[in-house]
């Protein structure tokens, strides 16, 4: 079995790293100028530095003798002289070092101690770019928690800077890509790995404790990360998280990877050519190649070295372009001119490319996402939150999935984060999806960490710069969007609220990981006290998530505290439901009015043109939630079939940080509209179960034969038989139900 030896530091900080042959064990080793002419090297035969476990000093040459052994910790020496050394509980956040004399010579070794995982960079020269890799070394030192060799590495490695803002600082953040895929600290198999310093972050829980929010509201995917001492060509350099990247794979962001295609190609022709003379250096050159001019995507072809080539006789791509899309929306303009892929939505939204990166080499590739993105911006821009896509009207949940979109808005205001929609928020689509919010990351700018939120306003309502024209500010006077936030919240209240309570997740993480924040503190912010920054971000929680528990005390509240604001020209008056239908009444005050429209669940259901100061319409049960709440919204017309509405009030929310003095562009004028919530059940409705068209309860090949029946006019269906054969849920039974019941059946048997 491959063995991992920890790192060791010697005293000239040269570390030498021993290539393991086929079945033997490889180290990383260490060794002193006076030893450099020899081939003897000191290391620990420890994988972890723990306290209460022996830490035991080993020559290369087994058969050489330790004659004399000095230790120090922490920079002084201690009175020990055997080549064994226990540390204790007060030697964590320390170096521990050793020098042995053996044959008349010195030999020295070293490894820091921490309750954390270690991270040992090694470098020959500075690391100084963001976009240049340079070479160097990576051992990852276990502890308490992970001890399996499998799970750590030692190796080649590139390395380079990272960030934006977070560049600037002495302390410097950093990406890795490590020579080997490795399953680090059990976050999955990758290469490409990223250190968050979290210079904002004296405490090192926000990015703990964020992630846990994250997956509780129960996102997609949360990047994993982990906290770790780093320690940077043999200083230590403080406490970081170790995170997976933002990137296309099987355990991350999993959807097709066009780039990952480009290198199954290149693969495939390499293993097709080798025999002829191709190099895995030309495998690489195609690789690149391919990357970076996608013309073939849509071409189906592409030239190498004067060859023509058919990708169909080496992969079989995907019908069309509408999936394989990770999105980056991050405002910061060096960045944004560093991109090879973006653009700008006509409000202003910076969108980069992050997969494929090359994808303004493929027009239809390019034009395809951008154009989808700002039909969905149109959308939630719009007077009813529809907008022409593709020949057809699309509310916005047609064209993002409503579920990512709220989900991701609650980890934003749970974390006050000021980072939220101007700095690395990222967006995906598959093939047969819609866009999705997340993964949300890089959590050091929440909880009053940076510029602050206060703890009883909306993130939504700050007009940091860039951050007023994002598109939760339409969205959350959205009552349909409201009205999920409030499910959604309600369903994890309890989750909430036990992170900041005392004994819950804060306090939990603030004791386990108090030396190694204190070291770092000393390190990068000696003017600063733990204890300090404890309260003051616990006191912050604990504020805003009382204030927050107040605003969802109901749909109303909550809609009224987002700036939702009812009219008192229209009302629903009554809803009842009957045998897969529902009726709904409305009442109108306003002269102007010629007829009234009506949403469910953000969907249009219909008009009614305005008699005697009423209006009522009779609306498939297809489009209600068979649990939960249902959300019902109406809105006038006039004569002209233009809604009725008045001038948007002058504003609200915080400051925020806007140096530029922008104004928020989130809405110019507020339609007359007004809601309700209700429950199927309250109204009489039975729970339309897609699919079920016979109304047994089952959905099966008989509901399939029965819809075509209905198609073909030979047959007819009740109201409630009509709504669960609408499986798109758009108020009609057309064969695109039919064709989407036939794969439903196909893919559940």
């Amino acid at each position: 079995m491959r063995k991992l030896i920890s790192i060791l530091c010697c005293a000239a900080c040269l570390l030498t790293t021993l290539s393991a042959m086929p079945g033997n064990t490889e180290k990383i080793q260490s060794m002193t100028a006076s030893a450099a002419e020899t081939e003897l090297q000191a290391s620990f035969s420890n994988t972890s530095v723990q306290a209460g476990k022996p830490l035991t000093v080993v020559l290369s040459d087994p058969s050489a003798e330790i004659t004399s052994c000095r230790w120090t910790v922490g920079g002084k020496e201690i009175d020990h002289t055997s080549a064994s050394y226990t540390p204790t509980e007060n030697d964590y956040e320390k170096m521990i070092s050793v020098t042995v004399t053996s044959g008349g010579k010195e030999y020295s070794c070293s490894a820091y101690c921490s309750i954390l995982p270690v991270v040992y960079l090694n470098t020959e020269t500075e690391i100084t770019s963001k976009t240049e890799y340079i070479d160097g070394t990576c051992t990852i030192q276990g502890n308490a928690e992970y001890t399996s060799e499998t799970q750590l590495y030692s190796g080649a490695m590139q390395i380079r800077g990272r960030g934006n803002y977070t560049w600037v600082h002495d302390k410097k953040p950093y990406k890795i890509k490590l020579d080997t895929k490795t399953d680090v600290l059990g976050m999955g198999t990758s290469k490409h790995w990223v250190l968050l310093a979290e210079y904002m972050d004296p405490t090192h829980l926000r990015n703990e404790i964020m992630p846990e929010l994250s997956r509780m509201v129960g996102m997609e995917y949360t990047a994993d990360s982990k906290a770790v001492a780093v320690v940077l060509n043999g200083e230590y350099n403080g406490v970081y998280h170790l995170s997976e990247n933002v990137r296309i794979a099987d355990d991350r962001v999993n959807i097709y990877d066009w780039e990952g295609t480009a290198e199954d190609i290149a693969k495939a022709i390499y293993k097709d050519k080798k025999a002829s003379g191709m190099t895995k250096t030309d495998r690489d050159a195609l690789e690149d190649q391919l990357v970076q001019n996608l013309d073939w995507i849509t071409s189906g072809e592409f030239t190498w070295n004067g060859t023509s080539f058919q990708v169909s006789d080496y992969v079989q791509l995907p019908e069309g372009i509408d999936g394989g899309y990770l999105l980056e929306l991050d405002t910061y303009d060096a960045y944004h001119e560093e991109q090879v892929s973006d653009f700008n939505t006509d409000a202003d939204q910076p969108i980069q490319f992050k997969s494929p990166e090359y994808a303004v080499t493929n027009s239809a590739l390019y034009n395809y996402a951008k154009n989808y993105v700002q039909s969905f911006e149109n959308a939630v821009s719009s007077d009813d939150y529809y907008t022409e896509y593709e020949n057809a009207q699309k509310h916005y949940s047609q064209l993002f999935d409503i579920d990512s979109l709220v989900k991701y808005w609650m980890i934003l205001e749970l974390s006050s984060n000021c980072d939220g929609m101007r700095y690395s928020n990222y967006m995906y689509k598959d093939f047969g999806g819609l866009f999705k919010m997340g993964p949300a990351w890089d959590f050091d700018w929440t909880w009053n960490a940076s510029y602050v939120v206060p703890t009883n306003e909306w993130w939504t309502d700050q007009n940091y710069y860039n951050q007023s024209v994002h598109w939760y500010k339409h969205l959350v006077k959205d009552p349909y969007f409201i009205t999920k936030a409030y499910e959604l919240y309600q369903a994890h209240k309890e989750e909430f609220s036990s992170v900041s309570a005392d004994g819950g997740l804060f306090d939990t993480l603030a004791e386990t990981y108090a030396v190694s924040s204190k070291a770092d503190l000393a390190k990068w912010h000696s003017d600063q006290n733990y204890e300090n920054e404890l309260a003051k971000t616990k006191e912050y929680i604990t504020s805003r998530f009382a204030w927050l528990e107040q605003q969802f005390a109901s749909v109303e509240t909550l809609a009224e505290s987002l700036g939702y604001e009812a009219s008192d020209k229209l009302e629903i008056t009554d809803i009842s439901g009957n045998d897969g239908s529902i009726t709904v009444k409305a009442s109108v005050s306003d002269a102007d009015a010629a007829a009234v429209t009506f949403h469910i669940n953000g969907i249009f259901a219909g008009e009614a043109a305005v008699q005697n100061g009423t209006a009522d319409l009779k609306i498939s049960a297809s489009l209600l939630n068979s649990s939960g709440l249902n959300t019902i919204q109406i809105r006038m017309k006039n004569a002209q079939g233009e809604y009725l509405a008045q001038e948007a009030s002058s504003g609200r929310g915080g400051w925020g940080w806007n140096p530029w003095e922008q104004q928020s562009t989130a809405s110019e004028r507020t339609v007359y509209s007004n809601f309700e919530t209700f429950t199927a059940e309250e109204i009489g409705i039975s729970p339309v179960i897609a699919g079920d068209v016979s109304c047994d309860g089952i959905v099966n090949v008989f509901d399939l034969v029965l819809m075509k029946k209905y198609l073909l006019h030979s047959v007819t269906l009740s109201d409630q038989a009509l709504a669960n054969a609408d499986f798109q849920t758009d108020g009609s039974v057309t064969l695109t139900d039919a064709i989407k019941l036939q794969k439903f059946l196909l893919k559940k048997n």
